[in-house]
């Protein structure tokens, strides 16, 4: 499956690699997965948009509804919102020239 790319607002992109097991892939759990990640790289791009490095201030201010418009689990919404914060760092470190 080639990588995942996520388009941000000031052109920067991003590669997101995901390796696992699916035990006997059929249809039904590859579209399943496919669903999972669409969404899981939608919510990615959702907390982006705040431009917050805040861990404390992306879960008061965004959680609850981050809940309300993505169909995935608490534990994925918390994974996202950290995938959205290290992009975040990594660019502005990369930025820097460090």
């Amino acid at each position: 499956m080639p990588p995942a790319v996520i388009e941000l607002a000031a052109r920067r992109e991003v590669r997101v690699t995901v390796v696992g097991k699916v035990f006997e892939a059929n249809r039904g759990k590859i579209l399943a997965l496919n669903r999972a990640l669409d969404e899981y790289l939608r919510l990615v791009r959702w907390y982006l948009g705040f431009n917050s490095t805040s861990k404390e201030f992306l879960h008061k201010n965004c959680y609850e509804r981050a809940k309300e418009l993505f169909n995935l689990n608490a534990a994925l919404i918390q994974t996202a919102r950290d995938k959205a914060i290290e992009i975040l760092r990594s660019f502005e470190r990369r930025k820097r020239g460090g």
